[in-house]
């Protein structure tokens, strides 16, 4: 083989190890010395049958990528009937990925309608907190529904005490309308209460 070919073909083979997500490149039994987890789990977009479930991996929130190291990591998921998951309802694999910012978000179908669940996401040694999320009813079923709104949250001003009455309230969906954080710095003048719901 001549040496002009031979560096052709190697640079053909590295672009395409750089663009395929193959198995090889995915990190299956990551060590992580902070929680990964740290930004927590949410759900949402409920239908009768089926909800998306969401979480990051974010072991230093603040630093680029959230301090993950470039490596697409493996991120498992359970839903269960009961919260302590003895009933396993589904379960699954994802991936976290650098071009999504390490977000996981998982669409799980399958489910009874007007329902809870109780999920979770785990990665290496590393779990979340379980979370909770309930299914639409189906459809034409006629039942009230009990909504709670939040808008412009502020997080930097971290008054949370709404949100600790709301997670005790028997809520069937929560709409949040306004911004999560605003590009204006922290009032240093007022500092925050940063008591948060336990989930």
């Amino acid at each position: 083989m001549r040496r002009r070919d031979f560096l052709i073909d190697l640079t053909r083979y590295a672009a395409l190890a750089a663009v395929v997500p193959n198995d090889w490149r995915v990190l299956h039994h990551p060590h992580f010395t902070d929680d990964p987890f740290a930004l927590g789990v949410a759900s949402g977009d409920p239908t009768p049958n089926r909800i998306v479930l969401w979480t990051r991996l974010a072991p230093k929130p603040l630093e680029p990528f959230g301090g993950m190291e470039g490596l697409r990591t493996t991120v498992d998921w359970e839903v269960a009937e009961d919260e302590g998951f003895t009933k396993i309802a589904k379960r699954g694999r994802a991936t976290a990925a650098p071009e999504l910012g390490y977000s996981v978000h998982v669409d799980v179908d399958g489910l009874d309608a007007d329902r809870w669940y109780f999920y979770r996401f785990r990665s290496g040694q590393a779990e979340t907190v379980v979370g909770r999320a309930r299914t639409a009813p189906a459809a034409g079923a006629m039942r009230p529904l009990t909504l709670a709104v939040a808008s412009c949250q502020h997080y930097e001003q971290g008054h949370y005490t709404a949100y600790t009455h709301m997670v005790r309230e028997e809520i069937d969906a929560v709409a949040f309308l306004g911004d999560y954080i605003y590009e204006s710095g922290p009032n240093h003048a007022n500092p925050p209460s940063m008591r948060r719901p336990s989930r």
